[in-house]
Parts: C-alpha cells; structure tokens; sequence
C-alpha cells in the first residue's frame, strides 16, 4: 500500500546517534498558504506512513507537516552495533525535532511512538504544546511465550513461517481496516531490526512516577473497539499525568484519520479562545 502523503513530501536524512553516524528518514510538506501551525508525527512500532494518510492529507493545506520515521524502520541509516534502548529513541525524536529547529509544535504519536514521546518528555527533552497520544503503550505487548520465536526470528523464519501465522491471527481478531494496515507493515518489516528492538526492550515498562513528572499537556486518545492497544491502559495512562485530557475515538483506524484532526483543530481553537 503505497502511501499519498510520501508522494508529496519531502524528504529529509536527519543525522542522530553519539556520533552523527546514524539517520532517520523526515517526511516534510509545507503548505502554499503561510500557517503558524506544525505538526509532528511519530507513526508506532513499524507503521508506514500510509496508515496516517487521511489525517496527512486532509491537514496538507493549513498545517506544516513532518512525519519522523523512528529507527527500526527500513527507511533509517544504521549500524550493526546501533543502539535499540528506549532511551536511543526517545533521544532520536528530540535530535531530530532540534535539527529541524521547531520550537511551538503539536505532537501526534500512537503505540510505541507513544511510549518513545512520553519518554522523552519524561526526560525533559521535548516539550509539545500539546501532544496527542494515540494508544500509547507501557510495554512491550506480546504473548509471553512469543518471546522465544522473537529469539530466534530469522528472515527466512519470519518470511514462511511466522508472518503468514501471524496475518491470520490479525485478520480474525481486528477491523478489516485496522487488520489491513497492519497486514502490510507486517510485508515491510526490517525483521533483523525489529527482532533486536524488541529483545531490547523486552525489560522496559513506563511507571505511574515515570508520568507524574510530565508537564507538558497530554491529550490521550483511547479506541474501545481497539482490541490491541487497550483503552484502559489509554485511561490510566490519562490519570497519571497531571495535565492531561481523555478523549475516545471509537476505533483504531478513527483515530488515525479526520476525527483527530478535527479534534486538534478544536483544541487550537479552544486555547485561542
């Protein structure tokens, strides 16, 4: 599934890591009209572009758009001996919004983007003037007895044997929309990098003292029709934070689409009132 918005973008190598030796691909677009409004996105675990394509297309004329594309991504420049902590990619998305020089921006992240962006906020490295939190996560969310098939993953393991399992186990359990999109992240898959990400961050977990030091304001978006990222966790999450707001959009697919827009647009027009 080939993604609209990346048709238009710009693109944009931006250098991170210790040694400036790494990058992350940024897809930028910058409206004809002039806009004092940007947003920043940071897609999950994986995700393509195309999975935000109607919220990017639909925000092309009145917003700056960049869409930074985090490390396990096919798209990124890195190493064999890279850094998968999730210090690395919380350190990643503040590198590359202080190289592209954004100062008053608004902040889209779902699943692990989440858990990246709440990290770096945690941290004091980036401060949104709002974010909106699509289905952040705490952990890693997989079976416990996945962990060894994560081990020993190999591309020829993951091509014939894993990834057909695993689209019939999506197909059955989520909205075709939903099941779809993931269906094709899944046929894009950098797999040695995401096998190292996940094993990586198997150990980590975002804790209600990591979220009570997060000033910055937080809109958390929950999906009750969402049957991978919980809408509890989403609620919880909201509770911890001090100056956060709740909002749910239905599903997955609704939150990644005009519905969110439309409630970014509410909130920029309730801060100027």
């Amino acid at each position: 599934m080939s993604s609209e918005f990346e048709k238009i973008a710009s693109k944009i190598m931006i250098q991170v890591g210790t040694k400036k030796e790494e990058a992350l691909r940024c897809l930028y677009y910058e409206p004809k009209k002039e806009t004092k409004q940007t947003i920043v996105l940071i897609p999950g675990f994986f995700s393509l572009p195309s999975a935000w394509d109607e919220l990017l297309m639909n925000a092309k004329e009145d917003y700056r758009l960049f869409l930074i594309e985090t490390r396990e991504k096919h798209t990124a420049k890195i190493n064999k001996k890279s850094d998968f902590s999730l210090e690395r990619f919380a350190n990643d998305i503040a590198e590359a919004i202080d190289y592209l020089m954004l100062k008053d921006y608004i902040l889209v992240t779902s699943s692990m983007g989440g858990a990246f962006t709440l990290t770096a906020m945690k941290k004091g490295l980036i401060n949104p003037k709002h974010s909106f939190l699509v289905g952040p996560v705490l952990k890693v969310e997989i079976p416990d007895w996945s962990w060894p098939l994560v081990r020993i993953t190999s591309p020829f393991f993951y091509r014939f044997m894993l990834k057909p399992s695993i689209k019939i186990y999506v197909k059955s359990k989520f909205e075709r929309d939903q099941a779809e999109k993931y269906c094709v992240s899944l046929d894009n898959l950098e797999i040695r990098r995401v096998r190292k990400t996940m094993l990586t961050l198997k150990k980590f977990r975002i804790t209600a003292e990591d979220l009570n030091i997060i000033n910055s304001h937080c809109i958390l978006i929950g999906a009750e029709k969402d049957k991978l990222h919980q809408s509890q966790i989403t609620k919880w999450i909201h509770e911890q934070i001090p100056n956060s707001d709740y909002v749910d959009l239905g599903s997955n697919v609704v939150a990644h689409g005009i519905p969110l827009l439309e409630l970014i647009e509410k909130t920029i027009e309730e801060e100027k009132s």
